[in-house]
């Protein structure tokens, strides 16, 4: 009762404990009962196999032994020497000699045969070639009489084995082969040879085949037709033989029979004892037996089930230790909790010290709801100020505002000055498609509290996710625009490496006064918004941007675009190339709305050259026309763009061009802008310049070298190299950075290559130009 107390105990979490060792001992109490069934069953499967292997082995020796056997009867009753001892009715002594002599041969010449016996039906002697004959006073000589012509089974078969025991017990001392002039039951009118086989020849071949003779008790039978049961006369016998348990196992309907060789596996009681019985029919009517005692042969199921038994009992109170010992250990951290929850509970009655662990914590959760609703209120209310200030400050006054700022204890200085920074989220509409609602809320929680922990370490600040694409920072007080810069940049160092998210920050310039907070905010997000010329992580001031919004230039000049419209419909790669290059040098000068306003117009003066150039051929172009509108909306920065704007006009271009000399012109002069353009990149190849005009690398090297008379390698050398000879001369760079410049990671390459040119290594070179 006191355990049960114990186990129903406010300990909640103890009971869960104890709840899981108790299943679980009861699983290992389970599985052991299972395994030592499964095991026994087992056993009983491999020892039915071994022993049915042993009786088929004795079953063919006794074949083997049979067909020996019946030659030797054969060679033994035509054999000369002993027919005078069969039929002579006056035996002269020389034949009596002569016949003793051959059965002493024939019992040296087989190593199987026990003794010798001729019957002699005319005058009803019988000549042994045992010693029993002559010594023992005609005893054996008269029990071997009585057996063959009284014998109780009534009359002998001829030409077959017979168990042969002289005491008429169930001890085989010989088995006996019967041979006369016919096939049929042997009559005392017939004479006859008698063969007695040794029973040893049989038994200890079947002994020595499963380790009987070695200790183990099974016993070896032979069952005849009319039930009778023999074993080896010199063995021992370990079990009493139930003759009439015996045949009505091997006789059972629901035994486990063996099939087509008459064999069986039985297990049952003889002479109260329960044995496992294995059974195979062996020559004609004989049935060959191995009964075993089942106790011993479950012996070691017996002791591997003790051993389990004793293994799970002490698994189950080592369990229990640990469990109890565990308990104590898990439980200190609620416990310490409890004792520190109980004091400050509202609460706090006699009551409340009985009840277990859950509703404890129920109340205490309750408790802090309610003081979180409270907490969450005033965050609401101070949420819905910074946001006032920022977005919609006309309805407050200086004063107010000051007032505000004291009164919620927002993290603010009310005099200032301020500045206002705004975190702006990288490529925002494909973040909003590929991310879920539940991984945006925790990304907004993450930006808003690193930030302000960031942040808050140097300044007085306050954050606030403004929704949408940005988060709006409110730094007060004296502070260089060095220091915001590299906090800025810190914050955004940990939010992409733990949280893959890329922001821009845009800093507008310092506000005075709490009124000018609104106009600071709108200044700081459109500066966020310069990342389509910045980059992405940009961190974005006035300054770096005042030459775009002095600039006064609406649109793209009308020639830019006419020449752009003119070499996409001619199908000069070249010449768009160019265009594009000079349109968005301009472009990048531009005030942000005008840019994107540009850019809408570019892509449509493309999408209506495309048009133009299907509607004149008969084949229309693969570019799906209707979608290049809206390329600007899949893009996000100046560069981006351009590398994008650039492959649809190529795309265009290669589908344009007029005819296969003038494609091969523009693909010509397309690998020689690419290396003026790109020389100084380490990876530039004839293979990435290929991939870059969408052709193979054989195909373009073959048009260039036949065109050119130079490989496109040999073509960018000479580039590299008069660029490099150019730069050696402008320049007081050293020799490794004007390698680097032209494109060349190797020194002694370049080394090689230059003096191969120009006949003197860079640095001759440099030294002789400069004493000239």
């Amino acid at each position: 009762m006191k355990a049960y107390g114990y186990f129903t105990s406010k300990k909640y979490f103890k009971r869960v404990l104890f709840s899981i060792m108790l299943t679980m001992a009861l699983i290992l109490t389970g599985l052991s009962a299972t395994n030592t069934y499964l095991l026994e069953r087992s056993v009983k499967h491999v020892q039915e196999d071994a022993n049915l292997k042993v009786l088929t082995q004795t079953q063919y020796n006794l074949s083997y032994m049979n067909e020996i056997i019946v030659h030797l009867s054969s060679f033994a009753y035509r054999d000369n020497a002993l027919i005078p001892l069969m039929f002579s009715n006056n035996l002269p002594k020389m034949d009596y000699i002569r016949g003793y002599q051959q059965m002493y041969n024939m019992l040296e010449s087989s190593s199987f045969l026990h003794s010798m016996a001729v019957y002699n039906a005319t005058t009803g002697e019988l000549y042994g070639s045992s010693s029993d004959f002559l010594v023992d006073g005609g005893t054996t000589k008269s029990s071997i009489l009585e057996w063959l012509l009284h014998s109780s089974s009534g009359s002998l078969p001829t030409s077959r084995l017979i168990p042969f025991s002289l005491h008429n017990s169930s001890n085989i001392d010989s088995f006996a082969f019967i041979v006369t002039d016919t096939y049929n039951s042997f009559t005392p009118s017939q004479s006859a040879v008698i063969l007695f086989i040794k029973p040893d020849w049989v038994f200890e071949s079947l002994n020595k085949l499963n380790g009987v003779s070695s200790g183990n008790s099974g016993e070896i039978l032979i069952r005849t037709a009319d039930g009778q049961l023999f074993n080896n006369g010199h063995s021992e016998q370990t079990m009493p033989l139930d003759q009439e348990a015996i045949g009505r196992l091997i006789q059972e309907p629901d035994g486990k029979t063996g099939g087509t060789n008459g064999s069986g596996f039985v297990i049952g009681n003889s002479g109260g004892n329960k044995v496992m019985i294995t059974y195979l029919h062996g020559i004609g009517d004989w049935t060959i037996l191995y009964m075993q005692p089942y106790k011993e042969i479950m012996q070691a199921v017996s002791d591997m089930r003790t051993r389990n038994y004793a293994l799970t009992g002490a698994f189950i109170l080592l369990s229990i230790g640990i469990s109890i010992w565990l308990s104590y250990k898990l439980y200190g951290p609620i416990e310490a909790m409890l004792k520190r929850i109980l004091p400050h509970m509202r609460n706090n009655g006699p009551d409340s010290r009985t009840r277990n662990e859950l509703d404890v914590m129920s109340d205490v959760y309750e408790q802090l709801s309610g003081q979180l609703q409270e907490i969450s209120s005033e965050q609401i209310v101070r949420k819905y100020y910074v946001r006032k200030f920022l977005t919609d400050n006309r309805s407050l006054s200086e004063l107010d505002m000051q007032q505000l700022i004291g009164k919620h204890e927002l993290k603010l200085i009310p005099t200032g000055p301020f500045t206002v920074c705004t975190l702006r989220i990288d490529r925002y509409d494909d973040y909003d498609r590929r991310t879920s609602p539940a991984m945006k809320k925790l990304h907004r929680f993450a930006v808003t509290n690193i930030a302000m922990e960031v942040m808050a370490r140097s300044f007085h600040c306050e954050i606030i996710d403004m929704q949408e694409d940005h988060f709006t920072l409110i730094l007060s007080g004296s502070m260089e625009a060095d220091a915001i810069k590299r906090a800025i940049a810190d914050v955004q160092q940990v939010l992409e490496r733990y949280y893959d998210l890329s922001l821009t920050c845009g800093i507008g310039e310092a506000a005075p006064q709490l009124s000018q907070l609104s106009a600071s905010y709108y200044q700081s997000y459109q500066l966020s918004q310069y990342s389509i010329l910045m980059g992405y992580k940009a961190i974005i001031e006035m300054q770096d941007i005042r030459t775009n919004l002095e600039n006064k230039q609406k649109s793209l000049p009308d020639d830019v675009e006419k020449k752009l419209s003119e070499a996409l419909k001619k199908g000069k790669l070249t010449d768009s190339g160019s265009e594009l290059e000079r349109a968005f040098d301009l472009l990048s000068k531009m005030q942000l709305e005008d840019m994107q306003r540009a850019i809408a117009d570019m892509a449509w003066l493309i999408k209506n050259a495309a048009a133009d150039i299907t509607n004149n051929r008969i084949t229309h172009l693969s570019v799906d026309i209707e979608r290049i509108p809206l390329l600007p909306r899949d893009y996000y920065t100046l560069d981006e763009l351009h590398l994008a704007f650039l492959s649809l006009c190529t795309a265009i271009c290669e589908e344009a061009k007029p005819s296969s000399m003038e494609r091969n012109e523009m693909i010509i002069e397309t690998v020689k802008e690419l290396i003026w353009q790109k020389y100084s990149d380490f990876n530039l190849s004839q293979q990435s310049i290929a991939s870059t005009v969408k052709l193979s690398s054989a195909y373009v090297g073959k048009l260039f070298k036949d065109s050119c008379g130079l490989t496109i390698t040999e073509y960018l050398n000479d580039v590299r190299l008069r660029k490099a000879q150019e730069l050696l001369l402008k320049e007081d760079s050293t020799i490794t950075e004007i390698m680097e410049k032209v494109g060349y990671g190797n020194q002694s390459y370049f080394f090689r290559l230059f003096k191969s040119k120009f006949g003197s290594t860079p640095k001759e070179f440099r030294i002789k130009k400069s004493i000239s």
